[in-house]
């Protein structure tokens, strides 16, 4: 059954995700990472990201890996 396009299930479906989310965080299980640099920095690492390929999360996870290994 395909999820329905009507405000209220829409607005639902962010509350329970959201509550998911928070959840994950609270137990230690996700967390959270934000940057905030010089431009051309965050352009440099945005390509190795695209390079990557994937999420962005295992894009830079894929970089680490390569980077510890290689240091």
């Amino acid at each position: 059954m395909a999820n329905a396009q009507t405000e209220h299930s829409k607005k639902l479906r962010a509350k329970t995700a959201a509550a998911h989310n928070k959840a994950k965080l609270a137990s230690g299980e996700r967390k959270t990472l934000s940057l905030n640099g010089k431009a051309e920095e965050i352009d440099t690492i945005n390509a190795a990201i695209a390079k990557a390929g994937g999420s962005k999360v295992k894009a830079l996870s894929a970089i680490c890996a390569f980077y510890l290994e290689n240091a």
